[in-house]
């Protein structure tokens, strides 16, 4: 889906070619968007699973089995042979996952990617996963007074491969690189540090 495409669903208006399922994804993460704003205006967004949670009531609201709580079952991603934590460990995982990025990764554009990641390949959620991971990571760069991180259409393809090794793997190398190449070329500093 193109962003022309998704303007026109957030709209209210309907584009030809794309199943509902699609049109739900766009409104909904159109929804969770605006929550995110809404929590940053209000000092309410926090990087913790109970944020990550209340955005996706949003994200997953009638696309996901359950929307705004952790999954109780177990799940696979398509694709992959990585198999995430059984759903048994999640609250143990959240807890001590967000405790570490909050507390032990110090830089703030490190802790944001880290977020998306960890969020990524535990898969906390019925499905939106990747959405809400993108949602808490911007949220973190834009708490911090950063841009956020938008992948673009031409870059799918690559981020897609990138973060199925990292699934397989559990090495977030080429994942930092990608998203560190893509800060670069989307906010370039003006001061041509590019720090």
């Amino acid at each position: 889906m193109h962003m022309p495409q998704a303007r026109t669903i957030l709209k209210g208006k309907s584009v030809e070619g794309l199943d509902v399922n699609n049109l739900l994804q766009v409104k909904n993460y159109g929804g969770s968007a605006k929550e995110l704003v809404r929590l940053l205006r209000a000092g309410e967004f926090k990087l913790d699973i109970q944020t990550a949670s209340a955005l996706h009531r949003y994200v997953g609201y009638k696309d996901a089995l359950e929307w705004g709580t952790l999954r109780n079952l177990n799940t696979g991603i398509h694709d992959v042979e990585y198999v995430p934590p059984s759903f048994e460990k999640l609250p143990h995982l959240a807890e001590k996952g967000f405790e570490f990025l909050n507390s032990v990764v110090k830089d703030p554009k490190e802790r944001a990617i880290a977020t998306f990641l960890f969020m990524a390949r535990t898969q906390f959620f019925f499905d939106g996963n990747k959405r809400t991971a993108s949602l808490m990571m911007n949220g973190c760069l834009m708490l911090n007074g950063y841009w956020p991180i938008t992948v673009l259409n031409r870059e799918s393809v690559e981020f897609h491969e990138k973060l199925g090794q990292f699934y397989e793997t559990g090495n977030a190398d080429n994942m930092m690189a990608f998203f560190a190449r893509t800060v670069k070329t989307q906010y370039p500093d003006p001061s041509g540090s590019n720090a």
